[in-house]
């Protein structure tokens, strides 16, 4: 039988890790906005000689200015509901076009209740990709086509298209909003207009369309693959499991953290602590590291799997498992798997 969770949220509530960080917060945005602005800046006076140098390094800055409003949709960046919606709605759909009314529904909602859970879990089967045999037959003829031909070498790179995926779904979500009068409706669709308007049409006005679409497309089309190299690793290769678990051990047994260099761990945003902020979605990212201690510290005295892994393996393991997942049953209970 395992012991109560509670247990271990009064230890981590003692040591602190549920207080706000959110000065040391702002002012890791504010340093990832100038880092960005002066890529941008580069970018500019060099043209096409700078690209291949800023245009990378800007994807990566932007990944990580998105994911500070993944810890605002979490309401784990501030004390305050107010500053963590305006973070939310800075970052998503102002800053990366993302929608926050779509994100808290297939993220907080969907994901972090049902993590790889089959036909409920929406981060591990981006469209058209499949990761149980059941997920698979539910498909489409063609999506189920593709799946057996092209699913195990095109994932990587078709996961430049996450963002433009993401974009759409978010579009399609807002239009389909049944309370279109609400504050966070009307908040959301100015911020995506802006979005647009300084992302690509003023661009466009000034360099022409196609630098300005070109660009807009390579720098997102790199943060798309960055989000996948930071999402897939802490799920995808661990066991699909084809029913709800509600039990909180379900949440360690299908996420695994990702160990990193500090320098590295930086630009994940506290997203390589994958176990505790599953488990504590309200812990902020500056506690992460110290909170993932005393998580698997407490986890190893009652017994329970907590598991780490060198970032290169699970990334090797997301791949391998993601080439044949279409085959592969889900299973009812990851402790038949002992």
């Amino acid at each position: 039988m395992s012991p109560a969770l509670s247990g271990l949220r009064a230890e981590l509530r003692a040591a602190g890790m549920f207080e706000s960080r959110e000065g040391r917060s702002w002012l890791e945005l504010l340093g990832l906005g100038a880092a960005l602005a002066a890529c941008l800046f580069g970018l500019a006076k060099t043209g096409v000689a700078g690209a291949f140098v800023f245009v990378p390094i800007a994807g990566v800055l932007c990944t990580s200015i998105s994911m500070m409003g993944h810890e605002g949709s979490h309401r784990s960046f501030s004390s305050s509901p107010k500053r963590n919606a305006l973070l939310t709605y800075l970052a998503f759909p102002l800053f990366c076009g993302l929608g926050a009314l779509y994100w808290r529904d297939k993220h907080d909602r969907l994901h972090h209740a049902h993590p790889n859970v089959e036909g409920l879990d929406p981060d591990i089967r981006p469209f058209p990709f499949s990761s149980s045999r059941g997920d698979h037959e539910a498909a489409g003829p063609k999506t189920r086509w593709f799946q057996r031909n092209f699913q195990s070498w095109l994932f990587w790179p078709m996961a430049t298209l996450m963002t433009v995926g993401m974009r759409r779904s978010s579009l399609v979500y807002l239009a389909k909003y049944p309370r279109k009068r609400e504050w966070a409706w009307r908040i959301e669709t100015l911020c995506l207009a802006i979005h647009y308007t300084c992302w690509i049409v003023i661009p466009s006005l000034v360099w022409g369309p196609l630098v300005g679409l070109g660009l807009y497309f390579v720098l997102w089309s790199i943060v798309g693959l960055c989000l996948a190299l930071v999402f897939a690793p802490a799920h995808m290769g661990l066991p699909i499991i084809s029913k709800a678990n509600h039990d909180w051990v379900h949440q360690i047994e299908t996420t695994q953290d990702l160990e990193l260099p500090r320098v590295i761990s930086f630009f994940f945003i506290g997203l390589d602590h994958q176990v505790v902020h599953h488990l504590f979605p309200k812990i902020p990212h500056a506690n992460m590291p110290r909170a993932s201690r005393i998580a698997r510290e407490w986890c190893h005295k009652h017994g329970i799997i907590y598991l780490s892994t060198p970032y290169l393996r699970a990334l090797g393991g997301a791949g391998r498992f993601i080439a044949h997942a279409w085959s592969r049953d889900a299973v009812p209970q990851i402790a038949e798997l002992s």
